[in-house]
């Protein structure tokens, strides 16, 4: 199974590969981003950072349809009173599906 769900994207943009490149980089850069502030928001302290920035992801990973991806942020959204270790579980969990998303749209943009 495919990282990613392109089916909708494709519908969107009409099967533009230069639409989708665009669309790809910026969902890289984008998910880069908030997944870096989230990682700083483990603390017990920062759980309304932790979950707003986790509502975020999921909402970006769940539009290109990386659905995997989306269901790791939402866990992520769904526990936001999480210790600090289970925390670091779940980003784990989200690093790696998250390489796995950005290595198959690397493919794509590169085709």
């Amino acid at each position: 199974m495919a990282a990613v769900d392109l089916k909708n994207l494709r519908e969107m943009t009409e099967g533009d590969p230069e639409m989708e490149r665009e669309l790809f980089a910026e969902f890289i850069s984008s998910f880069e981003s908030e997944l870096a502030q989230l990682r700083a928001s483990q603390s017990d302290s920062a759980s309304e950072t932790w979950r707003r920035r986790a509502h975020a992801l999921k909402g970006v990973a769940f539009n290109l349809g990386a659905m995997r991806l989306g269901e790791l942020c939402k866990q992520a959204q769904d526990t936001p009173q999480s210790n600090a270790g289970a925390k670091a579980e779940l980003l784990g969990k989200i690093d790696a599906e998250f390489a796995d998303v950005r290595s198959y749209l690397g493919e794509l943009m590169a085709a």
